[in-house]
């Protein structure tokens, strides 16, 4: 049909992030998955790092409406995609998420969309070798967001990192996946929740 062109634009994508498009169907739902959930968190926790007088984001497509091949969060039959998680995530009243890298180095930074200031503690560590590369106490203003440091980087390495934080309301988690692709998909799959 007419939309046979989303099938191959989604293998150029894997193909990108991946380096290569993966034979059995199986591997290409999980690697199409990948890269669609990826591609929204980037876009909602850029947008919310940056955010300056913009005051949010719609998404859309929510749900499928027919069995199809599509960038919808939710599928016909109401299975939740990865990206329904990551965004899920990336959309917590506060967030703190990772910019990308400049100079060498990535910020982080603590978003707050609450309107009361937010205070915790927060660690950023690598998902391999368990390494903390930042850690302390953070306070983020009401409906701002606040750098809480940089943690040296290089465009060559292919790290997960994992961000916790706590508040006197709860915890939270995010991740970010540093380097440029592609990335082994093997490699990307053993941080994902079983």
């Amino acid at each position: 049909g007419r939309y046979r062109y989303r099938i191959k634009l989604m293998a150029d994508q894997i193909r990108e992030l991946f380096g290569a498009v993966p034979e059995e169907l199986a591997d290409f739902v999980v690697a199409s998955q990948i890269s669609q959930a990826e591609a929204k968190k980037y876009f909602m926790e850029s947008f919310r790092i940056r955010k300056g007088r913009r005051t949010g984001i719609i998404w859309w497509n929510v749900l499928d409406c027919w069995p199809q091949f599509s960038d919808a969060v939710v599928d016909y039959y109401f299975a939740k995609k990865l990206a329904y998680w990551y965004i899920r995530r990336s959309q917590l009243p506060l967030c703190i998420a990772m910019d990308e890298p400049e100079s060498w180095n990535s910020a982080v930074v603590a978003c707050n969309d609450t309107l009361a200031e937010a205070r915790g503690t927060y660690a950023v560590t690598d998902a391999d070798s368990g390494e903390t590369l930042l850690a302390g106490d953070f306070r983020a203003p009401a409906n701002a967001s606040a750098h809480l440091g940089r943690i040296r980087v290089s465009h060559g390495e292919h790290r997960m990192l994992l961000v916790r934080w706590e508040t006197e309301g709860g915890c939270g988690g995010n991740h970010y996946c540093l380097g440029k692709p592609p990335f082994d998909l093997a490699w990307y799959r053993r941080h994902l929740p079983a």
